[in-house]
This record gives structure tokens, sequence and C-alpha cells, in this order.
């Protein structure tokens, strides 16, 4: 039977989120230095990878941010050709984006960059301990919801 964790523990699970996010931040800042990406874009690039056609309120809500930091974004996304727009058939007013051939090339560019630098680490935890680090965080994540 497990033991319910305490507050102390939690706090200690808090803290150690927030060191490995700014880890990351900075470590994947260094694997892109030569993309003009900046790491929200590179993230929204790999939201819409992963999630499929989102809306910039959706965007907006898995990023904790406001709608009009996402818009920002997406326009130079579009810009650079990365992102396009489409009809929304759930709503007249708020479009759906899609990555572009060329933001599918670039998402996978970002995606083999940051593959080689794990396989670099040398480093692969076991699969269920990967999966049960995933569901606490998503759990995390659901109560915070």
């Amino acid at each position: 039977m497990s033991k319910t964790g305490t507050l102390e523990e939690m706090h200690r699970l808090a803290n150690s989120i927030r060191r490995t996010y700014n880890r990351l931040y900075a470590v994947t800042d260094v694997i892109h230095a030569d993309s003009d990406l900046t790491a929200p874009k590179r993230t929204l690039l790999l939201d819409l990878h992963r999630e499929g056609a989102l809306t910039i309120p959706a965007l907006a809500k898995l990023r904790c941010v406001s709608r009009q930091i996402i818009q920002t974004q997406v326009n130079e996304l579009i810009n650079a050709r990365l992102v396009a727009t489409k009809d929304n058939p759930n709503h007249k007013r708020s479009f759906l984006l899609v990555l572009t051939s060329l933001g599918e090339r670039t998402v996978q560019k970002i995606i083999d960059k940051e593959s080689d630098f794990i396989r670099q680490l040398g480093w692969f935890p076991e699969a269920d301990s990967l999966a049960k680090c995933q569901k606490v965080l998503d759990q995390i994540y659901e109560k915070l919801e």
C-alpha cells in the first residue's frame, strides 16, 4: 500500500519541476542556437505537430498565456510560412492553425536535433519510470486546470 505524499514532498517536486524546466529551456536554446525560432515559437510548432489543428484560444490555454501573446507569435509564424490558417467548421470567427509543409519540415529538424542531443546524453530511463513520471506530471496539470 502506498502512502500519500506530504506537503514538503510536493514542494520539493514543484521545485524540481521548475529547475528542470529552466534547464531544458537553456539547453534547447543552445541546441537550436542556429535557428531564428525562439523557444515559445518552437513550442507552438511542436504543439501543432502533436495536437493537430488548433485555434489561438486553444493554444493559449495549452500554454497558460494570453491569446494576445499567442496571436503575436502566430502572426510571425504565418509570415515565416511555417503556419497557415484554415476555416474552423465549429466556429465562424476563430480559425484553425495548421503547419505548412515548411512548418512540418522545420518541426522534424527540431525533433531530429533534440533526438541527437538525447542520444549523446546516453541516458534512457526505464520505460515504466518514464510512464510513471509522465502520469504524475499529467495529473498535476489536470489538478491545476
